[in-house]
């Protein structure tokens, strides 16, 4: 076996290892893994630079930024409590409107960002009612994975496959091209887990005390957990200034 496949398969290696222990993030992790091929002689410096010209890479990129943005803007919550509302406490109801809201969403963004959204009304719902959060939490991972199906930009290989096409010369799908076929892995997976979720899905239960009405607050709007409250002394020479003025985030990471 020759160097090069060698220390191909050992940055393959570190990079898997790297994926699954997240000690660095992934886009820290593919950066290292993108200097790292061309430095070690293994592809040209211009190969290993080839995959920031792709409308695929650009694309998915604009997906994750869109979808971040959606979670950060807090319309969501509006999307969700209607929906919760209307499930009530009912597990197969619950599991059926959720699903489908979560499938169509992720249909349009990041399916974990989708996924995300509707994390802390379910864990909510499953302390004050009772019900296993396994049973709640795995259909909705599962319509988050199969909602991104229905569109062409909410799935990282079908936007890959559409640039392969591109490239090739092919006419690429269109936005809705494969709408009918996501549609019917979503509907089917939502059935199989409403007939068959109690009985293939574990039934672990969350004993703990139910949130308070801030912890709420903190989970719904993605909050910093910790606050500290402090009082200026009139000595100081923050007295007089706006918060930009005293630049203690600039100085300290400190948010007034």
């Amino acid at each position: 076996m020759s160097t090069e496949i060698i220390l191909t398969f050992v940055v393959l290696g570190v990079t898997i290892f790297l994926f699954v222990s997240e000690w660095l993030r992934v886009d820290v992790v593919a950066l290292c893994v993108m200097l790292a091929l061309p430095w070690l002689g293994l592809v040209e410096p211009h190969e290993a630079l080839a995959g920031l010209s792709s409308n695929a890479v650009f694309s998915i990129i604009a997906v994750m930024i869109l979808g971040r943005g959606v979670d950060r803007s807090g319309i969501m919550a509006k999307v969700t409590r209607p929906i919760l509302r209307v499930a009530g406490s009912s597990e197969r109801r619950l599991v059926s409107l959720v699903s489908a809201a979560v499938g169509a969403i992720s249909a349009f963004m990041q399916n974990i960002g989708a996924a995300a959204l509707f994390l802390p009304a379910l864990l909510r719902i499953a302390k004050r009612t009772g019900l296993p959060e396994s049973r709640l939490l795995m259909p909705v991972g599962f319509a988050a994975i199969l909602g991104g199906t229905l569109t062409m930009v909410a799935s990282g290989p079908l936007i890959i496959l559409n640039d392969i096409l591109r490239q090739g010369g092919q006419s690429p799908f269109g936005l809705f091209a494969v709408t009918p076929v996501g549609l019917t892995l979503l509907v089917a997976g939502i059935l199989y887990f409403i007939v068959l979720g109690p009985v293939v899905l574990p039934s672990r239960k969350d004993r703990g005390d139910e949130p308070s009405a801030q912890q709420e607050l903190i989970d719904t709007w993605d909050l910093a957990s910790k606050v500290t409250i402090g009082a200026v002394p009139e000595q100081s020479p923050l007295v007089g200034k706006t918060v930009e003025e005293a630049g203690l985030w600039a100085s300290y990471e400190v948010i007034l």
